[in-house]
């Protein structure tokens, strides 16, 4: 019987090697596939929400607001739950083809509904199943990263680059989309487009591999006691929560803020908001270079001080030049979001990924939800009838600066390894 071939020196490891790079290759692929479309049907329907909400359904700006806010609280309800029960059961793909598979369904029966408490109900549950896929999808990911090397340490990085940019472009081209479907064919249709997606997706999940040293099945009492024993993990959780704050305070204020300052229509918020987006999503491929070159913490720190005085200079250009500004913003946050999942993702063992990965986007949905209302809350407390724009940009500003400081005593102050 002929013996297997060394799988690091032996004669065929030359032709094992590529095949074994193309197959995670297509893995990784397929995984940041999966992450676009999700993030691209959660911003397909914005375009649309007009006619759908106010002008089919008899509803009001604030139950089209309810739409979001609705799906923000099934993430923040259901993302632990089916993290923790992702790493109980020790598998990945059920979740993810069930959780893309039951979105689709809901997205379709959006179709059939006559009554707004009927539509945020139906949101609410399909928001549900949303975080179950994508969430698992980026736990599957870093799975990979385990079964590549000993330490996954060289691929994590890269990986988070990858991921950053699927999410990001997938939020940044789902309402440019959504707006030339329900121009040509009405409100609802970005729903069916979504909802056939989803089930696409679900069929293309049915390829993934749960990584082999998911088979561990660990207790529910172990899950939490491994993540209890790695109280740092709050520190990229914070982060992550900060970046998603600003992201979601400058998604509502900047428009506004062109609207009153510079008179912009619709398609001019809508270049402008490009110019922000996609160096936001594209320069993610590269931050995992700068991630390994010279370490999470000084990426994190001189990304955020950075971002922090842009935030300050957007808030005082007036009818100055604000392109640059809106490019460098972008660029900055790239430095962010990579570095803050792949620190989660390597201060925790295989075993209870899923659950730090649902706590990492948990504090990003936590995050979100709350930098508009602290926008407006900024907008209007400050400067009288008219509001101030400054002091909505100066509070992002200073979340930036609280976390460059985070990142810079971290950098001072290393945490010894696991």
């Amino acid at each position: 019987m002929t013996p297997a071939p060394d799988p690091v020196s032996g004669p065929d490891s030359a032709d094992a090697l590529p095949a074994g790079a193309r197959s995670a290759a297509c893995a990784t692929g397929l995984a940041c596939a999966c992450l676009f479309v999700a993030m691209l049907n959660l911003t397909l329907v914005v375009a649309g929400l007009k006619e759908l909400v106010v002008d089919d359904l008899g509803g009001s700006v604030a139950d089209a607001a309810l739409f979001f806010t609705v799906e923000m609280v099934a993430y923040l309800l259901f993302a632990p739950l089916w993290g923790v029960l992702s790493d109980r059961l020790g598998r990945r793909k059920p979740f993810i083809v069930a959780g893309f598979a039951a979105s689709g369904l809901l997205y379709l029966a959006y179709l059939r509904i006559d009554s707004i408490p009927l539509l945020l109900a139906l949101r609410f549950l399909q928001g549900g199943a949303a975080i179950a896929g994508w969430s698992t999808t980026m736990a599957l990911l870093f799975d990979g990263a385990d079964t590549a090397d000993t330490t996954g340490a060289g691929s994590r990085p890269r990986l988070a680059g990858f991921a950053g940019a699927s999410l990001i472009l997938g939020v940044g081209l789902g309402a440019p989309i959504g707006g030339l479907v329900t121009q040509h064919w009405g409100g609802r249709a970005p729903l069916a487009l979504a909802g056939g997606l989803f089930l696409l997706l679900a069929a293309a999940a049915l390829a993934l591999r749960d990584a082999p040293a998911l088979h561990s099945r660990p207790r529910l009492g172990e899950i939490g006691r491994a993540l209890a024993a790695r109280p740092r993990l709050l520190l990229p959780w914070a982060l992550y929560a900060m970046e998603r704050f600003t992201v979601g305070l400058f998604v509502i204020v900047f428009p506004l803020w062109l609207l009153a300052q510079h008179g912009a229509d619709p398609a001019a918020r809508g270049r402008a908001l490009a110019a922000f987006l996609l160096p936001f999503a594209f320069l993610q491929l590269g931050t995992y270079r700068l991630a390994r070159r010279f370490g999470p913490f000084a990426l994190l720190a001189v990304g955020c001080a950075g971002y922090a005085a842009a935030f300050a200079a957007l808030g005082r250009v007036g009818s100055g030049p604000y392109y640059p500004l809106l490019v460098a913003l972008g660029a900055l946050a790239a430095m962010i979001f990579p570095p803050t999942l792949a620190l989660t993702a390597e201060w925790t063992a295989p075993e209870s990924r899923a659950s730090a990965l649902a706590g990492f986007n948990v504090a990003g949905s936590l995050g979100f939800a709350l930098g508009p209302i602290a926008g407006a809350w900024a907008h209007q407390s400050v400067g009288g009838g008219g509001g101030s724009f400054t002091a909505a940009f100066d509070l992002a500003a200073a979340a930036a600066l609280a976390g460059a400081i985070a990142a810079a005593v971290a950098l001072l102050r290393p945490a010894r390894r696991l």
